[in-house]
Formats: C-alpha cells, structure tokens, sequence
C-alpha cells in the first residue's frame, strides 16, 4: 500500500517506507534461519537404568557460551515417546548471561522397556520484532535404558526342584529309611525304569528313585527369540509401536522368572532359541540391561540344546521353563526329546495361534500354560500353579 501511495502521491520517502516494510519479513526469517545460540547441555538419569512403567528424574545443566545473553527464548526436552517434548520453560535473562548454567530436573515414565536417546534440547525463539519464529535442536541426547519391568514372584506357587540353593548343603531325612531318602513322588513323564517299587509299596503311591542328592537347585528357561515363532510380529512399525505384543510378555515372563530364580538361590541358564543376545543372570543388572535390547531374530541358533553347559548330561537337571508362542518344528523337537531329563517342566506358550505345541508338550509330560499377553505376569504364575496341582491329581 505505501508503495502504491507513493507513486499516487509522488512522495519518494513513502517508497522506502514501503520497501522496508516489504523487506522485513525476509530479514525475520534470515534472522531465525541463520541464528545459532550456543548452548552446553549436559543431562543425567536417576536411576540410569529404569524399569518400564517406572519414574526417572532426568537432570539437565544448561550452560550460555554465547558472548551476551540469550533473551526471547524457551526450551524443551526431546522425549521419544509421547508428548514427545517436555513442558517448555523459559530462558531468563539473569539465568542465560555468558557462562551461567540454568540447571532443571523432570520425571518421566517410560511406557515400555528399550534403549531410547532422550534429547536433543530444542529452543525455540523468535526474532526481535516476533515476526517470525524459530526452533533449534542445541546438544547431544543422551541414552537411557529401560528395562522390563521386573514383578515379584510368590515362593510357594511352582515348586522348584530341589530347591536348596547353591550355598546349601542338601539334608534329607526321613523316617521310612534310605529308600525315602532316595525317592521322590512319581511325576507324569518319568520313565517306568526309574519306579521304586518297595517305596512305592511303603507309601501306597508310586515312587521313583532319585537319580542324585544335588547341592544345588539348577533350572533353565528356554526363552524363544525367533520371529517367525510369533504370529503378530509386524515389520511396519508406527511411531510408539512394538514390533511383537506377544514377545514384549515373553520378554517380561523372562526377566521376572530369571531374577526369582536366580534369588531363590537356583543356578540359572537362559538358552535362547535364537543368537546369544543375553549376560548372564548372575549379574541381574547386566542382565536386564540386555533384556532391554533383546530383540527378534531372523538366524535360528545352532541345532538345540538344553543340557547346555551340563556337566553330567546323564543325570537330572532340576527344573525347565520355556517361554515360546508357536514353536517351529526343530525347537518343539527338541522340548520334547530331552523332557526326560528334568524334574520339572513347565511350558508357557504366549498366544498361541494354535493348540498343537501344547498337544505335543504335554504328552511328552511338560505342563503347558496358555498365556493372553493381556494376562499379567503373576497370573500366568498363578495358572502354572493350578497345572502343577492338576497334574499331581492325575498322577
């Protein structure tokens, strides 16, 4: 317009006015676009390892190196899930002179286990006349660790084998003399050849010879990590998604199970059907911390095994869970082949797609607990109790 009335009017100062005006919205967004603001941000995690559904506080140190202050500016923290940015809060003048740290703490909740990058700082300003606003990602993200959430497991629901721990001398006494010593109540699976019938006759039930008074409880999980073996792994991934429901469960029955066992005083192996991906639970952090990142795979591993690391393949090896979904034919071979070898056997198949891994377990003796991944981890606890005492009625 005051170009226009320059020309009607024939004022030569109303065209520079209106050059001026035409011209500033370009130098507000030069302004935002070219403008660095030099900022240090240091941030830290307490804990710096978290369990999923748990709070952190996350510290940030915000230092100026820019030579003046830095005025007309808010800043937020970068979150990878949802708000995806913390509150913003301004940069106060008195606070962001040259060499003055602006130091903040907020509590996130992260909503599931992984290995996120929290970060980086995004400052947002405008130019001075606010014509046009700018953003700026300021600083490194720093990684946080969130793993799965570890729930506490009742002592007395799924009774382990031999259950004495690595620290305790085995003392069995009884009063029906070395043969009670020597035998336990026969269970589903166990070989014929291993009947102790005078025991049996002593005690009016079936009774079967101890192969070994062990000084240690020993027990294994079978943690299945192959992709094809879930049904509802998905590759396209949204923001926010997992790519598997049914493994994030696993994944969780894993660590709970894992670090019950291992405090119970067991010693413990977790054999994954896939690569290695897991530390070893005898130290439970380093542990989590790679339940954190497990993943699934697309490699099976080597043929099998669960009398891994076994010094005596040949006698009892305590205790067995395996945590599976649809096992392919080479896994569900193997659970199957070497059952004889454990005292106990217990079988969680996580939504299954169909009842023919479970057909297949328990007739090789396994007790198998079908698990809604909506089902919380102490429930499935709790179901594989109730098959435990099942299978003693039908004993």
């Amino acid at each position: 317009m005051a170009v226009l009335a320059s020309y009607w009017l024939g004022r030569r100062e109303l065209l520079y006015l209106g050059c001026f005006v035409a011209l500033l919205p370009l130098l507000a967004l030069a302004f935002v676009r070219w403008r660095r603001v030099p900022l240090l941000v240091a941030r830290s995690f307490s804990p710096s390892a978290v369990g999923a559904g748990h709070p952190t506080v996350v510290s940030v140190e915000v230092t100026n190196l820019a030579p003046a202050s830095i005025v007309d500016a808010n800043w937020r923290d970068s979150l990878p899930w949802e708000p995806y940015a913390t509150a913003p809060l301004r940069l106060q003048p008195r606070e962001s002179t040259r060499s003055a740290v602006l130091r903040h703490r907020y509590e996130v909740v992260p909503p599931r286990r992984g290995i996120f990058e929290v970060g980086p700082m995004l400052v947002d300003f405008s130019d001075p006349f606010g014509l046009a606003d700018g953003a700026l990602a300021v600083g490194r993200p720093q990684t946080l660790i969130v793993t799965p959430d570890v729930v506490p497991l009742s002592d007395d629901v799924v009774a382990v084998a031999d259950d004495e721990g690595p620290s305790r001398v085995v003392q069995r006494r009884a009063l029906g003399g070395e043969d009670d010593l020597m035998t336990r109540e026969y269970r589903r699976g166990d070989a014929i050849r291993r009947v102790h019938w005078r025991a049996s006759a002593h005690h009016g039930e079936l009774m079967v010879r101890q192969e070994e008074q062990r000084s240690h409880a020993e027990a294994r999980i079978v943690f299945d990590t192959q992709r094809r073996n879930y049904r509802d792994a998905s590759r396209v991934l949204e923001s926010g998604d997992v790519e598997s429901q049914s493994f994030e469960w696993a994944v969780a029955l894993v660590a709970s199970l894992g670090l019950h066992l291992q405090r119970s005083g067991a010693l413990v192996q977790v054999i994954e059907t896939g690569p290695a991906q897991l530390a070893g639970i005898e130290r439970p952090e380093e542990f989590l911390e790679s339940l954190a990142a497990v993943d699934l795979v697309d490699t099976p591993s080597a043929p099998l095994s669960l009398l891994r690391n076994s010094e005596r393949p040949d006698r009892s090896q305590g205790s067995i869970f395996a945590v599976i979904s649809d096992a392919d034919s080479g896994t569900l071979e193997r659970l199957v082949a070497q059952r004889r070898s454990f005292d106990l056997a217990v079988a969680f198949l996580v939504a299954p797609s169909s009842a023919e891994s479970a057909t297949a377990l328990r007739a090789a003796g396994w007790m198998c607990v079908d698990v809604d991944r909506r089902a919380s981890v102490e429930f499935a606890w709790m179901a594989a109790e109730a098959e435990q005492e099942a299978n003693r009625g039908r004993a």
